[in-house]
């Protein structure tokens, strides 16, 4: 009722924003280039179209799955994208692999699927969801007889098995696919031999390290020659993906002090008919932001406003309204009984064909179930002691392989409400029949607490929220903000005259969904990678929940190597270490050419003499240097007791000599070590890394952002 409320107060904001909407529609549509066809799919993969009314047929069978998975009846939008998202690797994957499959000639033939489903070894599948009840152990003959009711399943079971089946199928290309992968692999002895060599030999070294940092700024001066050589050589690294820089400002829609007083003044309106309501469940629906809530509650449950005023006044007392985390709350006590904290009962389910998360295998009608429920209660109002056997035999309840029937302990108000009633309501000892959403119960009350008192509360919520003038009173301020701001320039002069924060997000490529301050922030991205959106462009007003937003291209990267423009504040720091590190070697050279002393060379380039154990070749970093894989890879290459260098590296220049290599014993076994490589090749082919490379070489077009 809340939601419905706050549409009805922002009905005339609506229309303004829906005549806006379709305005632009229009005009945009008019005034868009008619050169090029519409964009109409979501995908192409060598060469290979998605569509996107085939990827949207798709994604509705995945939301629906997803929904019966979770148990839920919407999904929130975080992971309507996330779907989406796999929905889209799913298309994607499938044609990639499939081609793979083509060329491989690999295929499961209709013996094959046969044997995964009804054969001796059944795949995974069939072997998880086909399990006897009661002893949890695969059944074949529950396959068999679900297969054979086929004929008679309505449409969507039907579907449902056939999608199981295409998972079976799908499932096992793959793993015949990963399998001929992990057996190409192969390493020659001799090359084995030297990688575990390699890896084992420890050097043992002295050096002098100087640091480029110790040489100052003014020292060195950075030209654009120097620039352009350095970008030429190192270009490769900075590769880029796609992506934009975007700032933004926000518009906060907060109650103002005359929605607060209006707001009140409803609020005590609507008090002073809650103290008379007749049906008091229909009115806390009708004015609460929440439903009317029916728990049973014990003392020190309820907030403690209104928890201190409902235990010490009758039936019919009143909790007057008062405010609390941006919300007026008020209370009225419906009822106060005497009832067990907790219960303990055993019970037999049984399900029948229809009832919620009945199993696929139960055909017996909602009347069968019946007239087994009451024979059974017969045999137990007779012989009491027979419940775990019977509930072992006959239950639906999975868990009953294991608890025998036996519910435990339970929290009153924790069970559903026919089945709470009914232990509630009978003696321990007590045998009954009784019938919910998932079937019959036959119940047998085996124990209650002491009871204790409690109440039936009903809670009216009412949040402090933005009338539709505030709403059009921030709104046009966006819009003019949005109307004045032409550039960059001009969006931050407008922002500080109206005490605006100027926020910005980075690096957006077209999929992101995070923004910060934003809950929801795909439109905005979307707008960033519309054709003919480019550096200065500032948006449309988004309209969000409780915000209004604006936002300017700051920053556009496409695809590929960046000029050295783009990247000229980055390379700047860079290059200087770089020349640093060309006047460290030089001043290295001339000491070198006085002497070939270590200590002595540490004296003339003001450093010191440092050694290093146990360095070997898989090793990156040097103790006080950090990563310096140059220096580490030029050790292994040169004699014992050889004065080597300069050795110019990422952070210093080097001189070194190496004192000792320690080999490894000839006879070390280094099957270990093969078993390890494959193994770790294994782990990459079954974590999936090689379809990354598969798209790699796929010639992907990915039109997502022009679609969600």
């Amino acid at each position: 009722m809340a939601v419905i409320g706050t549409i009805r107060k922002q009905s005339g904001l609506l229309v303004i924003i829906v005549g806006l909407a379709l305005a632009a529609f229009v005009l945009g549509d008019f005034l868009k280039p008619r050169s090029g066809r519409q964009v109409i799919d979501i995908a192409e993969v060598y060469g290979e179209e998605i569509p996107i009314s085939v990827f949207n047929e798709r994604y509705e069978q995945n939301l629906e799955a997803q929904k019966r998975n979770q148990n839920k009846e919407v999904l929130t939008p975080e992971e309507q994208f996330q779907l989406k998202q796999q929905t889209y690797d799913q298309m994607v994957q499938e044609i990639i692999v499939n081609k793979e499959y083509d060329k491989l000639g690999l295929e499961v033939t209709a013996d094959e699927l046969f044997e995964q489903i009804q054969g001796d070894n059944p795949h995974p599948y069939i072997l998880q969801y086909f399990k006897d009840p009661q002893t949890q152990q695969y059944d074949p003959e529950l396959v068999r007889n679900y297969i054979a009711q086929l004929g008679s399943m309505d449409p969507t079971n039907r579907q449902q098995w056939d999608e199981f089946v295409k998972a079976i199928k799908e499932d096992r290309l793959r793993t015949k696919y990963k399998s001929l992968i992990s057996k190409a692999y192969y390493m020659p002895d001799t090359f084995l031999v030297a990688d575990f060599n390699d890896k084992k030999i420890q050097a043992s070294v002295r050096l002098v390290g100087v640091r480029f940092s110790t040489v100052a700024d003014s020292l060195v001066t950075v030209t654009d020659e120097d620039l352009k050589e350095y970008y030429d050589e190192y270009k490769q690294n900075y590769k880029q993906e796609v992506s934009r820089d975007i700032q933004y400002v926000i518009f906060n829609v907060t109650p103002s002090a005359k929605d607060r007083k209006n707001i009140r003044d409803d609020v005590f309106a609507i008090f002073e008919d809650f103290k008379t309501a007749d049906n008091i469940p229909l009115f806390v629906n009708s004015e609460s932001d929440k439903r009317y809530d029916s728990t049973w509650h014990k003392e020190g449950t309820l907030p403690i406003r209104i928890d201190s005023v409902v235990f010490s006044t009758e039936v019919g007392g009143m909790v007057k309204p008062y405010i609390e985390n941006d919300q007026w709350h008020m209370a009225r006590l419906v009822d106060v009984q005497f009832r067990p904290d907790s219960m303990k009962a055993s019970h037999i389910l049984l399900s029948y064909a229809g009832a919620f998360r009945a199993a696929d295998t139960i055909t017996r009608s909602s009347e069968q179930a019946k007239e087994l429920a009451d024979s059974l209660a017969n045999v137990l109002m007779k012989s009491p002691t027979k419940m775990e056997t019977l509930a072992e035999s006959f239950s639906d309840d999975p868990s009953a392989a294991q608890n025998k029937g036996d519910l435990g302990w339970f929290a009153d108000g924790s069970m559903v409400y026919p089945f709470n009633h009914a232990v509630l309501t009978h003696k321990v000892g007590d045998i009954t029949v009784v019938e919910s959403q998932f079937g019959y119960h036959v119940i047998k009350v085996t124990g209650k607490q002491d009871p204790v008192k409690k109440v039936r509360v009903a809670v009216i919520d009412i949040s402090i929220t933005p009338s539709q003038e505030t709403f059009q009173t921030h709104y046009a301020q966006a819009s003019e903000f949005q109307g004045n701001a032409t550039d960059l320039e001009s969006f931050d002069t407008l922002a500080a005259n109206m005490n605006l924060s100027v926020r910005s997000a980075t690096y957006l490529q077209p999929m992101a969904n995070r923004i910060a301050g934003l809950d929801n922030p795909r439109q905005v991205i979307q707008w960033a990678y519309t054709d003919g959106i480019d550096v200065g462009s500032v948006s449309y007003v988004f309209t969000m929940e409780d915000k209004y937003v604006v936002a300017a291209v700051t920053k556009i990267r496409e695809e590929g190597i960046p000029s050295l423009d783009e990247i000229r504040e980055n390379l700047e720091p860079l290059v200087l270490t770089d020349l640093k590190g060309d006047k460290v070697v030089s001043e290295f050279n001339d000491v070198l050419s006085q002497s070939s002393n270590l200590s002595e060379i540490a004296q003339k380039m003001d450093s010191k003499v440092d050694s290093a154990d146990n360095v070997t070749f898989n090793l990156r970093n040097i103790a006080g240097f950090g990563n310096e894989s140059d220096l580490i890879s030029k050790i292994f290459t040169v004699e014992t007791g050889q004065l080597t260098g300069p050795v110019k590296g990422n952070n210093a220049a080097f001189v070194f000599i190496v004192d000792e290599f320690k080999y490894p014993d000839p006879s070390e076994d280094n099957k270990m070590y093969k078993r390890q490589l494959l193994m770790n090749f294994q782990a990459k082919v079954n974590n999936n890394s090689y379809l990354q490379v598969l798209e790699d070489k796929a010639d992907i077009v990915d039109n997502r952002v022009k679609f969600f």
